[in-house]
């Protein structure tokens, strides 16, 4: 949410942090206590209090503010970006909208509004907000890294590569980011995967695993694609691998032990196909495991 103000670093810099959001409490508390019916001032209050991470008391604030100034476009959002922050959706939908119907300009409520809906699994409409906010000022970063995972979501994974990456361009650190842009970029190699298009297929996961190698499935998905284009040796180190980061990855070892058999490896096979048959009761038998079909569905499940 786009008003929310994170306090980052060492142990000495959010004590300083701390500090000064208390200070500003009790200044603007001192504005307050001399200009009660000062709308303005009782929101600066509400924004003080929820910097402090004083919830309740910056809820009472802004409600306060809006009683003595119910078109106080600001109050309304910032009062959203709490309930938004507490999962109240929708009180927090109410106030963007009423916000956005007061000034239809106003950019927080409107990223704010377009991230509680994709949120809420209303994608198109969450989608259309963000995309307006981006045309209006296309810096706001985490706009665009909600739109990106938007786009996600709705397995629009090109568009959502496309928002991610320029994420990482403007922020390189930005939290999550190389996750979100790894999952965007195996999406779309799971559809390459799902075609048939296996060179394709595979480019993508190589991209994935560039960004993040510590997901066993982006292993796995790699091996599916070296072992559809018979690179069998390619195929059994990512299997290994993804068994080496999640030992009993039941499709990885099954696939694994396939690919021994066919490269004459066929004792090592053997203790896999056990494992296989330990962590699937279902399976009564070695013959059964060895016959047990574990291709990309695994992965779209």
């Amino acid at each position: 949410v786009g008003l929310v103000i994170f306090a980052a670093g060492h142990g000495s810099a959010k004590e300083r942090y701390n500090m000064w959001a208390k200070e500003k409490v009790r200044y603007i508390a001192d504005k307050v206590q001399r200009d009660p019916y000062n709308a303005q001032l009782q929101a600066l209050l509400g924004d003080a209090y929820f910097k402090d991470g004083q919830n309740y008391e910056a809820e009472q604030h802004l409600k306060r503010a809006l009683k003595l100034q119910p078109d106080f476009a600001e109050a309304h959002c910032n009062l959203a970006v709490i309930y938004h922050a507490q999962s109240r959706t929708t009180e927090a939908r109410e106030h963007y909208e009423r916000a956005l119907s007061i000034d239809a300009t106003l950019l927080e409520a409107r990223a704010g509004l377009g991230t509680l809906l994709c949120r809420n699994q209303r994608h198109a409409q969450g989608i259309r907000h963000l995309e307006t906010v981006l045309v209006q000022d296309s810096g706001r970063v985490n706009a665009r890294y909600n739109l990106g995972v938007a786009y996600h979501k709705i397995g629009d994974f090109k568009m959502a590569i496309g928002h991610l990456e320029r994420v990482l361009e403007q922020r390189p650190n930005f939290p999550s980011g190389r996750g979100a842009l790894a999952q965007a970029n195996f999406g779309r190699g799971l559809k390459q995967l799902q075609a048939k298009r296996l060179p394709q297929a595979l480019g993508f996961i190589e991209q994935a695993l560039a960004l993040d190698g510590t997901q066993a499935d982006f292993h796995y998905g790699q091996g599916l694609a070296h072992l559809g284009l018979e690179e069998f040796e390619h195929a059994a180190t990512d299997f290994a691998a993804a068994v080496e980061i999640e030992s009993d990855h039941v499709p990885a070892l099954h696939n694994l032990a396939m690919v021994f058999e066919l490269i004459g490896r066929e004792r090592e096979a053997e203790p896999l196909y056990r494992r296989v048959l330990e962590l699937t009761p279902h399976l009564k038998t070695i013959h059964a495991a060895r016959n047990a079909d574990y291709d990309e569905r695994f992965l779209l499940k």
